[in-house]
Protein backbone atom coordinates (compact mmCIF):
# COMPACT_ATOMS: atom_id res chain seq x y z
CA UNK A 1 0.00 0.00 0.00
CA UNK A 2 1.45 3.44 -0.58
CA UNK A 3 2.66 5.29 2.27
CA UNK A 4 0.00 8.30 3.39
CA UNK A 5 1.36 11.38 3.21
CA UNK A 6 0.91 13.17 6.68
CA UNK A 7 0.84 17.06 5.08
CA UNK A 8 -2.09 16.39 2.98
CA UNK A 9 -4.05 14.33 6.06
CA UNK A 10 -3.38 17.22 8.61
CA UNK A 11 -3.94 20.02 5.69
CA UNK A 12 -7.98 17.90 5.28
CA UNK A 13 -8.42 18.13 8.84
CA UNK A 14 -7.30 21.48 9.50
CA UNK A 15 -9.52 22.59 6.40
CA UNK A 16 -12.79 20.46 7.33
CA UNK A 17 -12.54 22.63 10.82
CA UNK A 18 -12.26 25.73 9.00
CA UNK A 19 -15.26 25.03 7.17
CA UNK A 20 -17.32 24.06 10.36
CA UNK A 21 -16.38 27.11 12.21
CA UNK A 22 -17.10 29.34 9.43
CA UNK A 23 -20.46 27.44 8.85
CA UNK A 24 -21.11 28.23 12.28
CA UNK A 25 -20.83 31.83 12.02
CA UNK A 26 -22.49 31.96 9.12
CA UNK A 27 -25.63 30.15 10.45
CA UNK A 28 -25.73 32.40 13.29
CA UNK A 29 -26.07 35.64 11.95
CA UNK A 30 -29.95 34.85 11.59
CA UNK A 31 -29.99 33.92 15.33
CA UNK A 32 -28.23 36.31 16.42
CA UNK A 33 -30.51 39.18 14.85
CA UNK A 34 -33.12 37.94 16.44
CA UNK A 35 -31.80 38.02 19.90
CA UNK A 36 -30.35 41.41 19.45
CA UNK A 37 -34.15 42.92 18.64
CA UNK A 38 -35.60 40.42 21.52
CA UNK A 39 -33.03 38.71 24.11
CA UNK A 40 -36.26 38.07 26.50
CA UNK A 41 -37.66 36.31 24.28
CA UNK A 42 -34.77 33.60 24.44
CA UNK A 43 -32.92 34.22 27.31
CA UNK A 44 -34.38 33.84 31.02
CA UNK A 45 -32.84 36.46 32.68
CA UNK A 46 -32.49 39.19 35.08
CA UNK A 47 -30.33 41.29 32.67
CA UNK A 48 -31.29 44.15 31.10
CA UNK A 49 -31.99 44.48 27.51
CA UNK A 50 -28.73 46.18 27.07
CA UNK A 51 -26.48 44.13 28.94
CA UNK A 52 -28.18 40.94 27.30
CA UNK A 53 -26.84 42.55 23.84
CA UNK A 54 -23.47 43.40 25.63
CA UNK A 55 -23.33 39.57 26.16
CA UNK A 56 -24.55 38.61 22.83
CA UNK A 57 -22.06 40.69 20.81
CA UNK A 58 -19.18 39.84 23.60
CA UNK A 59 -19.89 36.15 22.54
CA UNK A 60 -19.90 36.52 18.91
CA UNK A 61 -16.74 38.81 18.28
CA UNK A 62 -14.98 35.55 20.42
CA UNK A 63 -16.62 33.39 17.83
CA UNK A 64 -15.30 35.38 15.18
CA UNK A 65 -11.67 35.80 17.02
CA UNK A 66 -11.21 32.32 17.14
CA UNK A 67 -12.13 31.89 13.19
CA UNK A 68 -9.41 34.29 12.54
CA UNK A 69 -6.96 33.06 14.66
CA UNK A 70 -7.62 29.95 13.41
CA UNK A 71 -6.99 31.19 10.09
CA UNK A 72 -3.59 32.92 10.78
CA UNK A 73 -2.58 29.30 12.58
CA UNK A 74 -3.14 27.37 9.40
CA UNK A 75 -1.21 30.23 7.81
CA UNK A 76 1.73 29.73 9.89
CA UNK A 77 1.53 26.40 10.25
CA UNK A 78 1.04 26.04 6.47
CA UNK A 79 4.71 28.13 6.06
CA UNK A 80 6.48 25.84 8.82
CA UNK A 81 5.53 22.73 7.17
CA UNK A 82 6.96 23.65 4.21
CA UNK A 83 9.95 25.58 5.58
CA UNK A 84 10.07 22.05 7.07
CA UNK A 85 9.78 19.95 3.70
CA UNK A 86 12.16 22.53 2.13
CA UNK A 87 14.83 22.10 4.32
CA UNK A 88 14.63 17.83 4.28
CA UNK A 89 14.60 18.07 0.79
CA UNK A 90 17.84 20.57 0.93
CA UNK A 91 19.33 18.29 3.33
CA UNK A 92 18.63 14.95 1.07
CA UNK A 93 20.22 17.34 -2.24
CA UNK A 94 23.30 17.72 0.16
CA UNK A 95 23.80 14.30 1.39
CA UNK A 96 23.02 12.92 -2.62
CA UNK A 97 25.34 15.70 -3.79
CA UNK A 98 28.07 14.78 -1.49
CA UNK A 99 27.70 11.06 -2.53
CA UNK A 100 27.98 11.39 -5.93
CA UNK A 101 30.89 13.69 -5.53
CA UNK A 102 32.39 10.80 -3.08
CA UNK A 103 31.92 8.36 -5.80
CA UNK A 104 32.86 10.52 -8.83
CA UNK A 105 36.18 10.93 -7.01
CA UNK A 106 37.05 7.87 -5.45
CA UNK A 107 35.78 5.89 -9.33
CA UNK A 108 38.24 3.70 -10.38
CA UNK A 109 38.06 4.80 -14.23
CA UNK A 110 39.05 7.93 -15.30
CA UNK A 111 36.59 10.63 -15.11
CA UNK A 112 36.54 13.94 -16.61
CA UNK A 113 34.16 16.91 -17.13
CA UNK A 114 34.19 19.02 -19.92
CA UNK A 115 32.97 22.69 -20.97
CA UNK A 116 31.47 23.38 -24.36
CA UNK A 117 35.22 23.90 -25.61
CA UNK A 118 36.04 20.24 -24.49
CA UNK A 119 38.33 21.87 -21.87
CA UNK A 120 38.69 19.65 -18.93
CA UNK A 121 37.61 20.58 -15.64
CA UNK A 122 37.59 18.80 -12.07
CA UNK A 123 39.43 15.38 -13.61
CA UNK A 124 38.86 12.51 -10.89
CA UNK A 125 42.08 10.88 -9.35
CA UNK A 126 41.93 8.41 -11.64
CA UNK A 127 42.23 10.09 -14.66
CA UNK A 128 44.93 12.23 -12.47
CA UNK A 129 46.74 8.39 -11.99
CA UNK A 130 46.05 8.21 -15.46
CA UNK A 131 47.99 10.85 -17.28
CA UNK A 132 50.73 11.43 -14.17
CA UNK A 133 49.45 14.94 -13.36
CA UNK A 134 47.96 16.82 -10.52
CA UNK A 135 45.01 18.67 -11.45
CA UNK A 136 46.69 21.93 -12.34
CA UNK A 137 48.23 20.61 -14.97
CA UNK A 138 45.58 20.09 -17.18
CA UNK A 139 43.11 21.60 -15.89
CA UNK A 140 41.10 24.36 -19.12
CA UNK A 141 43.51 21.83 -21.13
CA UNK A 142 41.77 20.64 -24.42
CA UNK A 143 40.81 16.98 -23.65
CA UNK A 144 41.44 16.02 -27.43
CA UNK A 145 44.87 17.80 -27.49
CA UNK A 146 45.82 14.34 -25.51
CA UNK A 147 45.03 12.26 -28.51
CA UNK A 148 48.57 10.85 -29.89
CA UNK A 149 49.94 12.25 -33.15
CA UNK A 150 49.08 9.17 -34.96
CA UNK A 151 45.26 10.10 -34.21
CA UNK A 152 45.61 13.93 -34.95
CA UNK A 153 43.09 13.62 -37.71
CA UNK A 154 40.96 11.50 -35.43
CA UNK A 155 41.27 14.16 -32.57
CA UNK A 156 39.60 16.75 -34.93
CA UNK A 157 36.39 14.65 -35.99
CA UNK A 158 35.79 13.69 -32.35
CA UNK A 159 36.01 17.25 -31.52
CA UNK A 160 33.75 18.44 -34.28
CA UNK A 161 31.22 15.71 -33.37
CA UNK A 162 31.29 16.97 -29.35
CA UNK A 163 30.75 20.36 -30.58
CA UNK A 164 27.76 19.11 -32.39
CA UNK A 165 26.25 17.23 -29.22
CA UNK A 166 26.95 14.10 -30.94
CA UNK A 167 27.41 10.85 -27.91
CA UNK A 168 31.26 9.73 -28.35
CA UNK A 169 31.01 6.42 -27.73
CA UNK A 170 33.71 3.58 -26.66
CA UNK A 171 35.99 4.88 -29.41
CA UNK A 172 39.23 3.65 -29.82
CA UNK A 173 42.33 6.18 -29.72
CA UNK A 174 45.94 6.58 -28.48
CA UNK A 175 46.22 9.44 -25.52
CA UNK A 176 49.82 10.60 -24.66
CA UNK A 177 50.26 11.32 -20.86
CA UNK A 178 53.21 13.60 -19.54
CA UNK A 179 56.10 11.00 -19.72
CA UNK A 180 54.90 10.64 -22.39
CA UNK A 181 53.73 7.14 -22.89
CA UNK A 182 51.12 6.53 -25.57
CA UNK A 183 48.51 4.16 -24.11
CA UNK A 184 45.08 3.09 -26.02
CA UNK A 185 42.37 3.47 -24.50
CA UNK A 186 37.90 4.14 -25.15
CA UNK A 187 36.80 7.35 -24.63
CA UNK A 188 33.19 7.91 -24.52
CA UNK A 189 31.81 11.49 -23.85
CA UNK A 190 28.40 12.00 -23.28
CA UNK A 191 26.26 15.05 -22.64
CA UNK A 192 25.52 15.84 -18.75
CA UNK A 193 23.29 19.02 -16.85
CA UNK A 194 24.71 21.49 -14.70
CA UNK A 195 25.00 20.55 -11.61
CA UNK A 196 24.20 23.65 -9.72
CA UNK A 197 27.16 23.40 -6.90
CA UNK A 198 29.55 23.42 -9.41
CA UNK A 199 31.61 26.71 -9.94
CA UNK A 200 31.90 25.97 -14.22
CA UNK A 201 29.36 24.62 -16.37
CA UNK A 202 30.27 21.40 -17.79
CA UNK A 203 28.52 20.37 -20.37
CA UNK A 204 30.05 17.03 -21.34
CA UNK A 205 31.54 13.70 -18.58
CA UNK A 206 34.16 11.84 -20.69
CA UNK A 207 35.58 8.27 -19.21
CA UNK A 208 38.27 6.94 -20.69
CA UNK A 209 39.14 3.22 -20.18
CA UNK A 210 42.76 1.63 -20.65
CA UNK A 211 43.16 -0.96 -23.11
CA UNK A 212 46.53 -1.06 -23.51
CA UNK A 213 47.38 -4.46 -22.24
CA UNK A 214 44.68 -5.64 -24.32
CA UNK A 215 46.01 -4.04 -27.33
CA UNK A 216 49.23 -5.69 -26.65
CA UNK A 217 48.14 -8.99 -26.26
CA UNK A 218 45.91 -8.61 -29.14
CA UNK A 219 49.18 -7.42 -31.42
CA UNK A 220 51.01 -10.88 -30.18
CA UNK A 221 48.35 -12.52 -31.51
CA UNK A 222 48.12 -11.17 -34.96
CA UNK A 223 51.66 -11.16 -35.19
CA UNK A 224 51.84 -14.84 -34.11
CA UNK A 225 49.01 -15.81 -36.80
CA UNK A 226 50.81 -13.50 -39.67
CA UNK A 227 53.99 -15.70 -39.11
CA UNK A 228 51.71 -19.09 -39.06
CA UNK A 229 50.52 -17.93 -42.03
CA UNK A 230 53.14 -16.80 -43.83
CA UNK A 231 54.70 -20.27 -42.89
CA UNK A 232 52.20 -22.56 -43.93
CA UNK A 233 51.78 -20.54 -47.72
CA UNK A 234 54.82 -21.97 -48.81
CA UNK A 235 53.85 -25.84 -47.90
CA UNK A 236 50.36 -25.25 -49.45
CA UNK A 237 51.48 -23.09 -52.90
CA UNK A 238 53.33 -26.28 -52.88
CA UNK A 239 51.51 -28.70 -53.03
CA UNK A 240 48.66 -27.02 -55.04
CA UNK A 241 52.06 -26.87 -57.56
CA UNK A 242 52.49 -30.90 -57.63
CA UNK A 243 48.60 -30.96 -57.79
CA UNK A 244 48.16 -29.09 -60.49
CA UNK A 245 50.38 -30.66 -62.75
CA UNK A 246 49.23 -33.80 -61.36
CA UNK A 247 46.02 -33.36 -62.59
CA UNK A 248 46.87 -31.72 -65.90
CA UNK A 249 48.61 -35.22 -67.12
CA UNK A 250 52.05 -33.65 -66.50
CA UNK A 251 53.56 -36.69 -65.29
CA UNK A 252 51.13 -39.13 -67.43
CA UNK A 253 47.62 -40.68 -66.85
CA UNK A 254 45.80 -40.86 -64.04
CA UNK A 255 43.28 -43.06 -63.48
CA UNK A 256 39.13 -42.05 -63.10
CA UNK A 257 40.11 -43.08 -58.71
CA UNK A 258 43.52 -41.26 -58.87
CA UNK A 259 42.45 -38.15 -60.39
CA UNK A 260 39.05 -38.45 -57.84
CA UNK A 261 41.94 -38.22 -55.18
CA UNK A 262 44.03 -35.95 -56.74
CA UNK A 263 40.81 -33.12 -57.29
CA UNK A 264 39.69 -33.57 -53.64
CA UNK A 265 43.54 -32.65 -52.41
CA UNK A 266 43.35 -29.90 -54.48
CA UNK A 267 40.32 -28.58 -53.38
CA UNK A 268 41.01 -28.47 -49.55
CA UNK A 269 44.28 -27.35 -50.53
CA UNK A 270 42.80 -23.79 -52.13
CA UNK A 271 40.62 -23.39 -49.21
CA UNK A 272 43.51 -23.74 -47.23
CA UNK A 273 45.34 -21.03 -49.24
CA UNK A 274 42.33 -18.83 -49.27
CA UNK A 275 41.89 -19.33 -45.49
CA UNK A 276 45.62 -18.41 -45.24
CA UNK A 277 45.26 -15.26 -47.60
CA UNK A 278 42.89 -14.09 -45.19
CA UNK A 279 44.67 -14.47 -42.39
CA UNK A 280 47.59 -12.53 -43.61
CA UNK A 281 45.45 -9.89 -45.33
CA UNK A 282 43.86 -9.47 -41.65
CA UNK A 283 46.88 -9.64 -39.74
CA UNK A 284 48.23 -6.93 -41.92
CA UNK A 285 45.63 -4.49 -41.23
CA UNK A 286 45.33 -4.83 -37.60
CA UNK A 287 49.37 -4.25 -37.83
CA UNK A 288 48.89 -1.12 -39.95
CA UNK A 289 50.72 -2.86 -42.68
CA UNK A 290 48.17 -3.05 -45.34
CA UNK A 291 49.38 -0.08 -47.56
CA UNK A 292 46.59 1.79 -49.96
CA UNK A 293 48.08 2.12 -53.34
CA UNK A 294 45.65 3.84 -55.58
CA UNK A 295 45.22 3.69 -59.36
CA UNK A 296 43.06 3.83 -62.17
CA UNK A 297 40.55 1.27 -61.61
CA UNK A 298 37.55 -0.42 -63.53
CA UNK A 299 34.92 -1.83 -61.51
CA UNK A 300 33.39 -3.62 -63.87
CA UNK A 301 35.83 -6.08 -64.73
CA UNK A 302 36.53 -6.81 -61.31
CA UNK A 303 33.44 -8.03 -60.99
CA UNK A 304 33.49 -10.12 -64.41
CA UNK A 305 36.94 -11.72 -62.99
CA UNK A 306 35.20 -12.75 -59.75
CA UNK A 307 32.32 -14.24 -61.58
CA UNK A 308 33.82 -16.49 -63.92
CA UNK A 309 36.04 -17.64 -60.78
CA UNK A 310 32.97 -18.51 -59.28
CA UNK A 311 31.23 -20.03 -62.30
CA UNK A 312 31.39 -23.29 -61.28
CA UNK A 313 29.52 -22.60 -58.33
CA UNK A 314 26.63 -20.62 -59.75
CA UNK A 315 26.09 -22.79 -62.75
CA UNK A 316 26.01 -25.78 -60.19
CA UNK A 317 23.23 -24.04 -58.51
CA UNK A 318 21.37 -22.67 -61.20
CA UNK A 319 21.77 -19.18 -59.68
CA UNK A 320 20.99 -15.93 -62.09
CA UNK A 321 23.13 -13.07 -62.34
CA UNK A 322 21.74 -9.77 -63.11
CA UNK A 323 24.16 -7.27 -63.95
CA UNK A 324 23.78 -3.09 -63.66
CA UNK A 325 26.47 -1.73 -64.58
CA UNK A 326 24.71 0.98 -66.00
CA UNK A 327 28.54 2.39 -67.71
CA UNK A 328 29.12 3.21 -64.16
CA UNK A 329 32.88 2.91 -62.01
CA UNK A 330 34.44 2.54 -65.63
CA UNK A 331 37.28 4.14 -64.59
CA UNK A 332 38.20 5.50 -60.79
CA UNK A 333 40.86 6.14 -58.48
CA UNK A 334 41.04 3.38 -55.74
CA UNK A 335 43.38 0.23 -55.03
CA UNK A 336 41.95 -2.28 -57.61
CA UNK A 337 44.22 -5.27 -55.67
CA UNK A 338 41.72 -4.68 -52.45
CA UNK A 339 38.70 -3.66 -54.24
CA UNK A 340 38.45 -7.27 -55.64
CA UNK A 341 38.89 -9.02 -52.01
CA UNK A 342 35.87 -6.46 -51.35
CA UNK A 343 34.14 -8.03 -54.26
CA UNK A 344 35.20 -11.63 -53.96
CA UNK A 345 34.12 -11.99 -50.28
CA UNK A 346 30.42 -10.56 -50.85
CA UNK A 347 29.95 -12.23 -54.23
CA UNK A 348 31.18 -15.06 -52.69
CA UNK A 349 28.51 -14.94 -49.68
CA UNK A 350 26.24 -14.04 -51.83
CA UNK A 351 26.43 -17.54 -53.79
CA UNK A 352 27.08 -19.59 -50.67
CA UNK A 353 24.14 -18.23 -49.06
CA UNK A 354 21.46 -18.30 -52.47
CA UNK A 355 19.80 -21.28 -52.68
CA UNK A 356 19.33 -23.58 -55.89
CA UNK A 357 17.58 -21.15 -58.84
CA UNK A 358 18.26 -17.50 -57.02
CA UNK A 359 19.05 -14.29 -57.91
CA UNK A 360 22.05 -12.22 -57.21
CA UNK A 361 22.27 -8.87 -58.43
CA UNK A 362 24.69 -6.38 -59.08
CA UNK A 363 23.99 -2.63 -59.36
CA UNK A 364 27.06 0.10 -59.74
CA UNK A 365 26.15 3.61 -59.17
CA UNK A 366 28.44 6.67 -59.71
CA UNK A 367 27.21 10.51 -59.35
CA UNK A 368 29.48 13.30 -58.68
CA UNK A 369 28.92 12.64 -54.61
CA UNK A 370 29.34 9.17 -54.37
CA UNK A 371 30.51 5.99 -56.25
CA UNK A 372 27.99 2.88 -55.22
CA UNK A 373 28.38 -0.77 -55.45
CA UNK A 374 25.46 -3.14 -54.41
CA UNK A 375 25.19 -6.24 -54.23
CA UNK A 376 21.49 -7.91 -53.63
CA UNK A 377 21.02 -11.72 -53.37
CA UNK A 378 17.91 -13.89 -52.40
CA UNK A 379 19.45 -16.32 -50.04
CA UNK A 380 18.56 -17.09 -46.52
CA UNK A 381 18.96 -13.30 -45.26
CA UNK A 382 20.93 -11.95 -41.72
CA UNK A 383 18.39 -13.09 -38.69
CA UNK A 384 17.15 -9.11 -37.18
CA UNK A 385 18.69 -10.18 -33.52
CA UNK A 386 22.68 -11.13 -35.18
CA UNK A 387 22.49 -8.11 -37.55
CA UNK A 388 24.55 -5.65 -35.07
CA UNK A 389 27.68 -8.37 -34.64
CA UNK A 390 27.34 -9.28 -38.65
CA UNK A 391 30.97 -7.36 -38.89
CA UNK A 392 32.51 -8.77 -35.84
CA UNK A 393 35.52 -11.17 -36.19
CA UNK A 394 35.05 -14.84 -36.02
CA UNK A 395 30.81 -13.97 -35.82
CA UNK A 396 28.46 -16.08 -38.27
CA UNK A 397 24.81 -16.03 -38.09
CA UNK A 398 22.91 -19.05 -37.03
CA UNK A 399 21.09 -19.80 -39.94
CA UNK A 400 24.57 -19.97 -41.43
CA UNK A 401 25.91 -22.47 -38.93
CA UNK A 402 23.04 -24.78 -39.88
CA UNK A 403 23.59 -25.23 -43.34
CA UNK A 404 25.44 -28.45 -43.98
CA UNK A 405 26.66 -27.22 -47.47
CA UNK A 406 27.86 -24.28 -45.98
CA UNK A 407 31.28 -23.35 -44.54
CA UNK A 408 33.18 -20.54 -42.98
CA UNK A 409 35.38 -18.63 -40.56
CA UNK A 410 33.47 -15.82 -39.58
CA UNK A 411 36.42 -13.51 -41.01
CA UNK A 412 35.24 -12.59 -44.35
CA UNK A 413 32.83 -9.43 -43.60
CA UNK A 414 35.22 -8.46 -41.10
CA UNK A 415 38.24 -8.33 -43.52
CA UNK A 416 35.55 -6.34 -45.72
CA UNK A 417 34.62 -3.81 -43.38
CA UNK A 418 38.41 -3.38 -42.36
CA UNK A 419 39.27 -2.61 -46.37
CA UNK A 420 36.82 -0.62 -46.93
CA UNK A 421 37.49 1.68 -43.73
CA UNK A 422 40.72 1.64 -44.87
CA UNK A 423 40.07 2.56 -48.85
CA UNK A 424 37.88 5.84 -46.97
CA UNK A 425 34.58 4.19 -47.80
CA UNK A 426 31.89 2.99 -45.90
CA UNK A 427 29.54 -0.57 -45.95
CA UNK A 428 25.80 -1.04 -44.92
CA UNK A 429 23.19 -3.63 -45.54
CA UNK A 430 19.67 -4.46 -45.37
CA UNK A 431 18.12 -7.86 -45.08
CA UNK A 432 15.43 -10.04 -43.58
CA UNK A 433 15.79 -13.83 -43.19
CA UNK A 434 14.35 -16.25 -45.88
CA UNK A 435 14.46 -13.21 -48.05
CA UNK A 436 17.65 -12.04 -48.82
CA UNK A 437 20.28 -9.40 -48.11
CA UNK A 438 21.52 -6.08 -50.06
CA UNK A 439 25.23 -5.20 -48.85
CA UNK A 440 25.65 -1.08 -50.07
CA UNK A 441 29.45 -0.34 -50.75
CA UNK A 442 30.49 3.47 -50.86
CA UNK A 443 33.87 4.32 -52.13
Amino acid sequence: MPKENPFIRHFIISLSVFVVLLCVVVFSFTLIQKILVDPQKYFNTDLSPVETQFVVVYISLIIISVLIAYILYLILASRTRAELIARSITKSLVISREQFEGIYEGAPVPYITLDKKACIHNPNKAALRFFGVVSEEIEDKNLFSFLAEEDKNKAEKLLQRYEANIPINREEVRMITKSGVIKWVLLSVFEMSNPESWSYPPIGLATIFDITEQKKLDEAKTEFVSLASHQLRTPATTIKWYTDMLTSGGIGQLSPKQDDYINRVHKVNEEMIDLVDTLLNISKIEIGTFSVESKATNVQELFESVLVELSEQINKKGIRVEKRYRDALLNIKNDPKLLRIVIQNLLSNAVKYTPGNGTITVTLKQSIFEKVITITDSGIGIPKQEQNRIFTKMFRAQNARNLITSQGTGLGLYMVKSIVDALGGSISFVSEENKGSSFIVKI
